[in-house]
């Protein structure tokens, strides 16, 4: 039993150090809040405004033929109380949005974002996928419910070139 626990530290142990090697040699990515001004900016949106909130940074966004803004709320980190704070933040007239990793999610809370992040992690390490730069990046989207009749695939919105 002991023999078999030391082949599972040495394995995680080269794993950890595959995966740093890997990550060093990652060209650097731009900042979050430039990839979404980015991505936004290619779909037709224009930035109208930035704020902070307990979350992250909120970003509006003004959508053609839209009079209200499209909200965005960047989280880096996964916040155990999200799924509430987005709830509060979320208006009568906006339906909410959750991206992470660059694909859709039913919300922010870590029993919907763990086995995502860990197969992405697992995948890079392996060698089986590649690392994105929207890796880790968590996305609330709050979008206006009278702008629905042209909405968006916000999963491809974030995964395009």
């Amino acid at each position: 039993m002991t023999r078999l626990f030391h082949l599972l530290a040495a394995a995680l142990v080269v794993c950890s150090l595959t995966l740093a090697i890997r990550q060093a040699r990652v060209t650097p990515q731009p900042a979050p809040e430039a990839q979404i001004a980015s991505a936004f900016a290619k779909a037709g949106f224009s930035l109208s405004a930035q704020r902070k909130t307990l979350l992250g940074p909120e970003f509006s966004f003004m959508r053609p033929g839209c009079t209200t803004p499209t909200r965005a709320v960047l989280t880096e980190t996964i916040h155990r109380d999200a799924t509430q704070i987005l709830t509060d933040m979320s208006g009568a007239n906006e339906e909410l949005i959750t991206v992470y990793g660059g694909a859709a999610v039913p919300s922010l809370h870590l029993r919907d974002l763990a086995w995502p992040w860990l197969r992405r992690k697992l995948g890079v390490m392996l060698g089986l996928s590649r690392s994105s730069a929207w890796d880790s990046i968590g996305l609330a989207i709050f979008s206006p419910l009278q702008c629905q009749r042209n909405s968006f695939d916000w999963s491809a919105l974030l995964t395009g070139p």
